[in-house]
């Protein structure tokens, strides 16, 4: 097959389709596996501006593609109508048209063009492409290791700024907390804390000046408030007559010693010991502060103790594997699983707006384990969940009226995954 790209003279071809067609022309290709490039790919898609259903589009073509084409020679060419895409994905062919375009004009696919624009595939008998047209993900070949690297820095950056954000909410609420001591500053402090949260500066310096705000308070709270007077001056001499009696054994060891006491207690509290052993999260401060889209009055804490009453970290651990290679984390507890509410949130495509919606309804932990279940169901059965944010959204709103049972779905997850895993080593 030649390695020649030719994009069709009806399109109108931008500096990104250019780059990318000569990405597709290179001879010295690197094998990857269809299953590494894949996760690569979705990895990177809030990397590459990539969300919505240009991700669905994506997944579907990636899907498509042969995973002998991804190695030695060949060209991982996927011939599939537009019209075909639009029923998959249930858009419009135009708006098919522009997400195609998009995963072109950022480097990880290119057009191979007919002469008529039709998109085919034949093959030899060896199974190896002798004639394609249709869309080349050869750019995802050459580009693999750099794309891998944009991750990992992507990760590191998304780290800081969620560190960050942290850091400028407990700070903050330090910073409160000395205006409520010291009530003569207090006017003075906030002022100054709300011309750094306004002054448009980016997370980090923004959270590095309250560190330094936050530390200069201190030290004027701190300094000359203690005299310390450690002259001698004044004292008197005095002897010390400390008189002891010893304890009669008898009355020794007739008495609880304090290691009893403590086994005696432990001993009565062994049952608040193993309920203590499962602990659930409750709210974040956030969420305890607002209540904006609670329905008929009820509280996010009440309803993410419901959702989340029969589910263990545990059990999301193993229902939301793929999930958890997807972002790199491990949900080794809540805390990690509410840190990883920021990256899961821009792994389905949802806005800000909607993420913050959700945490108010069902609190952090909540709506952070829902996200999970979203992106773990997306990964595995793209076509069933077209629209992720929009099963996000759908998924809270049953959580406030009480429908929802994450357990049911973890449960079906973990079985599906153990099913699967079952047949594969049969």
């Amino acid at each position: 097959m030649t390695d020649i790209t030719s994009v069709a003279s009806f399109r109108r071809v931008t500096p990104g389709i250019v780059a990318s067609a000569r990405l597709a022309m290179a001879n010295d290709v690197p094998d990857v596996t269809k299953s590494e490039i894949a996760l690569l790919l979705k990895r990177a898609a809030p990397v590459l501006g990539i969300d919505g259903t240009a991700y669905h589009v994506m997944d579907i073509l990636l899907g498509l593609s042969r995973a002998d084409d991804w190695k030695g020679a060949g060209r991982p060419i996927v011939a599939i109508s537009n019209a075909k895409l639009a029923e998959y994905t249930m858009r419009s062919e135009r708006t098919v048209m522009r997400c195609i375009r998009r995963l072109v004009e950022v480097g990880i696919a290119a057009y191979r063009d007919s002469a008529t624009g039709r998109r085919f595939v034949y093959r030899d008998k060896q199974g190896d492409i002798s004639v394609g047209y249709g869309i080349d993900f050869t750019p995802s070949r050459v580009r693999a290791e750099e794309i891998k690297a944009a991750v990992e820095q992507y990760q590191v950056k998304l780290n800081r700024e969620l560190a960050a954000k942290r850091d400028i909410s407990r700070l903050a609420r330090a910073v409160q907390d000395l205006s409520k001591a010291f009530p003569e500053n207090s006017a003075t402090w906030r002022d100054r804390v709300a011309k750094v949260q306004a002054s448009g500066l980016d997370l980090e310096p923004r959270a590095q000046a309250l560190r330094e705000l936050h530390a200069e308070i201190v030290v004027e709270t701190t300094i000359d408030r203690f005299e310390h007077n450690l002259s001698c001056e004044g004292d008197i001499s005095v002897t010390p007559n400390t008189y002891t009696t010893q304890e009669s054994l008898y009355i020794s060891n007739d008495q609880r010693t304090r290691s009893n006491e403590r086994a005696h207690k432990f001993h009565n509290g062994s049952k608040a010991a193993e309920m203590a052993f499962e602990k659930k999260p409750a709210a974040d401060d956030g969420t305890k502060q607002s209540n904006l889209g609670a329905r008929e009055g009820r509280d996010p804490d009440t309803i993410q103790g419901e959702i989340l009453g029969s589910v263990s970290i545990g059990l999301l651990q193993v229902g939301c594997r793929e999930a958890q290679v997807m972002i790199s984390t491990r949900f080794d507890n809540w805390s990690s699983l509410g840190r990883a509410g920021e990256t899961l949130r821009r792994m389905i495509g949802l806005s800000e707006a909607g993420w913050a919606d959700g945490r108010a309804k069902v609190g952090l932990y909540g709506a952070s384990a829902i996200l999970a279940i979203v992106l773990e169901k997306s990964l595995r059965d793209p076509e069933q969940i077209s629209r992720p944010a929009g099963y996000f959204r759908a998924m809270i709103d049953r959580a406030v009226e009480g429908k929802l049972n994450l357990e049911r779905s973890l449960f079906g997850l973990a079985g599906s995954f153990y099913g699967a895993s079952g047949e594969a080593g049969q």
